[in-house]
């Protein structure tokens, strides 16, 4: 099986994961903007949710890119189980992490109210956090359609679909090439009637939760099927693929402004996704600059540590400051900045002291535990492919 050791990275892809998560974090973060401001109104964060669509976008394309799903011969047990290793070392252990500090802030705020009021209130308030929803986050299908919306940590929900796409995309891993082929037109077909239908009854993807799996899957689908099609774009020249990577880019953003159909937006990020995979192009070059790709490093700690941050912000910055969050618009932005910058630091101890050592450990013991010799030999091989 092809794996990440023996290819090179999309540098572009990396960052482009980046900075979709630093526009996530400032899309919830709007919510502390003065009402002055009309964030909702307000360039491209008029339609910020759909920017986790483009990460499963990419998420398909880096997968089928690593893994090479190109080649039609049925992959091994042995090969599937070390993907399965390898992905859920990549997303369970900090999401399991995150979710307990959120339980056990959660209790903290608990047990403070019941020193003060004499009622223990906030761990389970029977919405967002009850024992039920617990269960399902660790188990990871918290938003396979079982609940209405959004339960403890709340970025966590776009983790379980994408384990859900994982197992998908094992699936395709496990097949031949001509029934592959028949497994991607029904993904296709899915795409058709789930954006279709999206599309004609005007509806936005989001609006309903319990489909969250149809709406990762969709995404995830268009990302493998730009990737069979990638080199479609291999003989355009640099600077007409400047040019359209310029123009697409324009384009989304202006759609998102201006409110324009989810399926047009998601269709023009498919389509950064396409035009960057080479890594060429002046808008690659720019991607490729260390400081943006290593935001890209720490995205998944970003996306994953940023809205208990913003909970705890909006909970007790007024209560320790006497201040309020809202008391004028330079206040609002400067109070917004100083989150999304306070974000990178502990996003970066996060990445070094608790995602990568946890993602080695967990993919060590597992690869160990099902193969011995095997993990032994490919330890460095099984380090690598949990980078993705």
């Amino acid at each position: 099986m092809t794996t990440q050791s023996h290819i090179n990275e999309i540098r572009s892809h990396t960052s482009l994961r980046g900075v979709a998560a630093l526009i996530v974090v400032l899309v919830h973060f709007r919510s502390f903007f003065h009402s002055s401001i009309y964030p909702d109104e307000t360039w491209f964060l008029y339609k910020g949710y759909l920017w986790v669509d483009f990460f499963f976008i990419l998420s398909g394309f880096i997968l089928s890119y690593i893994y090479g799903l190109e080649q039609p011969a049925r992959r091994t047990l042995s090969d599937i189980t070390r993907y399965l290793i390898a992905r859920f070392a990549r997303i369970y252990p900090l999401h399991l992490i995150s979710l307990l500090v959120v339980f056990l802030f959660f209790t903290m705020i608990s047990l403070v109210s019941w020193n003060k009021t004499g009622v223990f209130c906030c761990l389970f308030d029977g919405s967002l956090r009850d024992v039920e929803s617990l269960i399902a986050n660790l188990f990871l299908v918290h938003a396979w359609g079982m609940f209405d919306s959004v339960t403890w940590n709340l970025p966590s929900w776009s983790l379980s679909t994408e384990f859900f796409c994982y197992l998908i995309f094992a699936a395709l891993l496990a097949m031949e090439g001509p029934v592959r082929k028949l497994a991607l037109l029904g993904l296709s077909c899915i795409v058709l009637l789930y954006y279709g239908f999206s599309l004609a009854t005007s509806i936005d993807v989001d609006d309903n939760f319990r489909l969250s799996i149809v709406r990762a899957a969709s995404a995830f689908s268009i990302g493998i099927l730009l990737f069979l099609g990638r080199h479609i774009i291999s003989d355009l020249s640099s600077k007409w693929l400047t040019f359209m990577q310029i123009l697409a880019i324009a384009a989304l953003l202006s759609s998102l402004h201006y409110g324009v159909a989810d399926v047009v937006s998601i269709a023009l990020m498919a389509l950064i996704v396409l035009l960057t995979w080479e890594d060429r192009g002046w808008v690659c070059h720019w991607l490729g600059v260390r400081y943006l790709h290593a935001i890209g490093v720490y995205s998944y700690s970003i996306y994953m540590w940023h809205y208990l941050l913003k909970f705890i912000a909006q909970e007790d910055w007024e209560a320790y400051t006497g201040l309020a969050l809202q008391s004028s618009a330079t206040g609002s932005i400067m109070f917004v900045m100083f989150l999304t910058f306070m974000v990178i630091p502990i996003s970066i101890w996060s990445y070094r002291s608790l995602e990568m050592p946890a993602r080695k450990w967990v993919n060590l013991k597992l690869a160990l535990w099902l193969d011995p010799r095997r993990a032994r030999i490919g330890r460095t091989s099984n380090a690598a492919m949990a980078t993705n």
